[in-house]
């Protein structure tokens, strides 16, 4: 049987461990990254929110440590305009009983994509998000005319990973990877355990973008989830699994 190797963080990677093996999967959780708040000695004042504010969370991640100092704000203005990068990042928003627009495309090209960001002209955007990542986002909109704020409110820490024990499981692998700096992370721990022809095992991405970063460091077997979700990953699996005998 196919062992799936699922590399974000413990808690998410467990709760997904979970619905997996409900369903039949053998599973091997192997966190590659922790999420930490920044400690607000080093983070930076949360932002002004006004009524006019167009206010993007990147992740759910953004959503869990942003809100604490963000939310009363928030509260002040319940017509904002909140936008979530994707699915997750608005369920997590909407626990909070805070309704956010979503793109197509879950990724800052999709958000580039929404009506609602093709002419901010002047208006405040505030883009909560962790430490790092891609600078398209911010860089487009304030092309655009939009005066953008960024706030960073967690930072990913990538601790030492022993992937050697992969070489014991007798079983095929299919692995995670939910964005591109996990997937240059796996990558780059395989290869340095001289486990490289695991590049020809099958990998599940979140996005396009990712699947390219996927073929171009060697991975052979590069399947598009519809997006990050564990519901998009879970989609992917089984329609690969269905079509093979992997399971």
């Amino acid at each position: 049987m196919t062992a799936v190797v699922l590399t974000r963080p413990q808690t998410d990677s467990e709760r997904l461990s979970k619905a997996l093996q409900h369903e039949g999967f053998q599973t091997r959780v192997m966190p590659l990254m922790t999420i930490e708040a920044i400690p607000p000695s080093e983070r930076a004042v949360a932002p002004a929110i006004s009524h006019d504010t167009l206010c993007i969370f990147i992740s759910a991640n953004a959503v869990r440590f942003g809100l604490p100092q963000l939310g009363p704000e928030l509260a002040c203005y319940p017509d904002l305009t909140v936008i979530a990068v994707g699915n997750k990042t608005r369920d997590t928003l909407a626990v909070k009983g805070i309704d956010a627009q979503v793109p197509v495309r879950a990724d800052s090209e999709g958000l580039l994509a929404m009506p609602t960001l093709s002419a901010p002209d002047s208006r405040e955007v505030v883009i909560v998000k962790g430490e790092g990542g891609r600078e398209l986002l911010a860089s487009e909109l304030i092309r655009r005319g939009a005066c953008v704020t960024e706030w960073a409110c967690y930072r990913r820490c990538w601790p030492d990973v022993d992937v050697s024990e992969l070489a014991e499981i007798s079983a095929g692998l299919i692995f995670q990877a939910s964005s591109g700096e996990m997937l240059s992370r796996l990558s780059e721990l395989l290869a340095g355990e001289g486990q490289a022809d695991l590049f020809q095992s099958p990998i599940i991405v979140p996005s396009d973008r990712v699947a390219s970063l996927a073929t171009e460091i060697g991975w052979t077997q590069v399947i598009r989830a519809e997006d990050a979700s564990d519901g998009a990953f879970m989609r992917a699996l089984k329609q690969h699994t269905q079509s093979g005998t992997d399971r």
